[in-house]
């Protein structure tokens, strides 16, 4: 049977999420914290669907239907972002997983839907930004770029001048899973605890690791 590394082991090209495969981005934060400051700028009370959950990328969603707002909630969210990451604390193995990709000459790149801003300070603080070759991520407030869309993906591969069937995704989530689906690169599913790994399963990704660790190897 192959192990998880073994696999890894094919491709030249890794393509990781950024939220969970490499830090857990707002475990620093509270999610009050990014609703309130995401609130002030809409004009009206913010549906209740999103005042039961704040999810940051529904509340983009929805400024589409201001006219002229989704520009300034993305730019907050960003800055948003940037704040969590500096707070984030790291998933573990995930520096050490990326160093050793860069030791035996395989190209990495971080895929993400945060603000390419965010992840790059965060590569930065953590003196990982020269073991990662591209930083594909948001941009812009063009929400159809956004993974679960294979758009981001492709954007790397084109970065690095890499095919698909060169390249394997890590991710931790259905969107990750689905975006690499799409984009025909093959699939990691990462999950720290069991209940996470089972709902990978339908997805029927070609592995699936609890551990970073998993994936770290130092052979030439």
């Amino acid at each position: 049977m192959t192990s998880p590394s073994e696999f890894l082991e094919r491709y030249g090209v890794v393509l990781l999420g950024f939220d969970g495969p490499i830090c857990a981005a707002f475990s620093g934060s509270s999610d009050r914290e990014f609703f309130l400051e995401l609130q002030a700028l809409f004009p009206e009370r913010l549906p209740e669907r999103l005042r039961a959950g704040p999810d940051p990328f529904a509340v983009l969603e929805h400024a589409l239907q201001h006219d002229g707002l989704v520009e300034r909630v993305e730019q907050k969210l960003r800055q948003l972002e940037i704040r969590a990451v500096s707070r984030a604390s790291p998933t573990p193995a995930a520096a050490e997983l990326l160093r050793a990709l860069h030791g035996r000459g395989v190209r990495a790149a971080v895929v993400s839907n945060l603000s390419e801003h965010a992840v790059q300070a965060y590569l930065h603080a953590r003196g990982l930004a020269g073991s990662v070759a591209a930083v594909s991520a948001r941009t812009s407030s063009q929400l159809a770029e956004l993974k679960p869309a294979p758009f981001l993906l492709q954007q790397a591969m084109n970065q690095l001048g890499a095919a698909a069937e060169e390249c394997v995704m890590i991710g931790d989530s259905a969107a990750d899973l689905e975006a690499a689906r799409h984009a025909g690169t093959a699939i990691i599913a990462y999950g720290a605890e069991p209940s996470e790994r089972e709902r990978f399963e339908p997805h029927q990704p070609d592995a699936i690791i609890g551990s970073m660790a998993e994936l770290v190897t130092t052979a030439p």
